[in-house]
């Protein structure tokens, strides 16, 4: 039941970490503000973290969600934490170095990831042009 509860409040908080793109700012200027920044940054992070703790909450429950070198990551809790919260960093950013690859239900969580990765950027410059839109009229 808390394998559950941990994956749902998960979840939870990084939508609603993706929700706040889309609600109405206000921008008092016409300038992308260090603030806007920092909540892009924080927003990653947030996403980031997030499905690091989903991959290790599945490898923690004995579902094997990443190889290492085609075999499941063994060692400590520390080399898992370090290990799965690697794997969701390179697939949020990139296509991966290929080292950890996802496997069984791993797969759809990552690709569900990197869509998130890669619409990110082009929804923050959609919410900023509007934003900037709005100013001018």
């Amino acid at each position: 039941m808390g394998f559950y509860l941990l994956v749902a409040a998960i979840i939870f908080c990084m939508f609603m970490s993706i929700r706040a793109l889309f609600a109405p700012s206000d921008m008092t200027n016409q300038k992308i503000s260090l603030n806007d920044l920092l909540w892009l940054a924080f927003l990653y992070g947030t996403i980031c973290v997030g499905f690091g703790a989903l991959y290790l909450l599945f490898e923690l429950k004995d579902i094997t969600v990443v190889l290492e070198n085609g075999q499941r990551l063994q060692g400590s809790f520390s080399y898992k934490l370090e290990s799965t919260l690697y794997f969701s960093g390179m697939t949020m950013f990139s296509v991966g170095y290929g080292d950890l690859v996802p496997i069984g239900i791993g797969r759809p969580i990552s690709a569900i990831q990197a869509f998130i990765g890669y619409t990110l950027p082009a929804a923050f410059v959609v919410r900023t042009v509007i934003d900037y839109d709005q100013i001018q009229k």
